[in-house]
């Protein structure tokens, strides 16, 4: 899909069954965590499962990030991200996510509000000497709706794929993505899986002067992969994913095909005491995309960037409920057919740094801030606070 598109509102008439998966989500919560507690209790007695069983998790996250384009325009972005992690049994988690932002930049229409909500479903089973994983996530379309014409530019530039900014639109309509994953060792050291999934896309209103509604494209993907363990603290990753989706449309008529996207990636864990460090190193190749529908001539052109990506992460502990986080990364994004310098090729690089600390049983703080420099410059940060119980 596009990502440089701003998508709203989702047809009105998916309201009250998207009202019922919210409620369904909540109470499945809620059941899980009564039920936690009561397991809790009764175990307090005998033999405790607290080793085996993860803890409800509630985290909220509020972010301000700057941007300084090589344009001379300046883009900001302040957001709250609100999440939770209900591991419902052993195998079977839910999580869910909604943000609020408020988007502004130089000469452009500042807007804010909600955004949609996002879960996700997973479930693991054992075969044979593997494992099969089946995970659905959801998007509902609560996010701000029908933006002026004005306010769509503002999320036009904040959508940019070259930019980290944590929200890039307020609402991509409905869509409901099953996946299944199957993973089984070859051998002590060896472990290849597969996997493939479907994405389905609801129709729905990207801005107040479209007359019909806007239906992205419907998307199918496949993956594979192999881990290697080299010694008892290090291993080797290799995954390649491909996907492909269908044409956008306005009504029944193409308004934007992306093509396919084929994505290769290299990774390195090494992991000694309570430190590990991290290497990934990946590429992203997007098809020329299909456009220009609308002057009945439809034309190819690059218009989503490939994107090249080295990055590096060293996470350790510094004492008892205090550790730390350091990432750098490097990015190179292609050459795309947006005015110049949109379209111009980017090469940056970003650190990140992010100390955690336990306050109390179950609370957690985790100051974190990130900067970016060469093609643009950026910086940003922000406090995520966790709950667990």
């Amino acid at each position: 899909m596009n990502d440089s598109l701003s998508l709203l509102l989702s047809d009105g008439r998916w309201r009250p069954l998207l009202l019922g998966i919210a409620t369904f989500l909540f109470a499945t919560g809620l059941v899980a965590s009564l039920m936690g507690t009561r397991t809790a209790h009764a175990q307090s007695e005998g033999l405790s499962l607290r080793s085996v069983q993860r803890p409800v998790a509630v985290s909220v996250d509020p972010t301000y990030q700057v941007y300084e384009t090589e344009g001379g325009q300046r883009l900001t972005e302040l957001s709250t991200r609100l999440s939770a992690s209900v591991p419902v049994t052993s195998r079977l988690t839910v999580r869910a996510s909604g943000d609020y932002a408020r988007m502004d930049g130089t000469g452009l229409t500042q807007v804010g509000g909600l955004t949609d909500m996002s879960g996700l479903v997973s479930y693991a089973q054992p075969v044979g000497d593997g494992s099969v994983v089946f995970s659905v996530r959801a998007n509902a379309p609560t996010g701000k709706q029908e933006l002026s014409d004005t306010e769509l530019e503002t999320t036009r530039f904040i959508s940019q794929n070259y930019y980290d900014f944590r929200v890039s639109s307020f609402s991509r309509g409905f869509s409901l993505a099953p996946q299944v994953t199957w993973a089984v060792p070859l051998s002590d050291r060896f472990a290849i899986g597969i996997g493939g999934g479907y994405q389905y896309h609801q129709g729905f209103r990207p801005q107040a002067s479209l007359d019909e509604d806007y239906v992205p494209g419907d998307g199918i993907g496949a993956n594979g992969g192999f881990d290697y363990k080299i010694t008892e603290g290090s291993a080797l990753g290799v995954d390649v994913a491909y996907r492909w989706y269908q044409t956008d449309q306005v009504g029944q008529t193409p308004r934007f095909d992306s093509g396919s996207r084929l994505a290769g990636t290299i990774r390195y864990l090494l992991r000694s005491g309570f430190t590990s460090v991290r290497a990934v190193v990946r590429y992203t190749n997007w098809e020329k995309s299909e456009f220009g529908f609308r002057r009945q001539s439809s034309t190819l052109g690059q218009v989503l960037p490939r994107h090249g990506l080295v990055l590096t992460s060293y996470e350790t502990r510094l004492a008892e409920g205090v550790r730390l986080q350091l990432r750098a990364s490097g990015h190179w994004y292609g050459e795309t057919i947006q005015e110049s310098p949109m379209g111009d090729r980017k090469i940056l690089g970003r650190a990140h740094v992010s100390p955690s600390f336990e306050v109390g049983d179950g609370l957690i703080l985790e100051p974190h801030g990130t900067a970016s420099f060469g093609s643009y410059l950026s910086y940003g940060g922000g406090l995520r606070i966790t709950g667990t119980f």
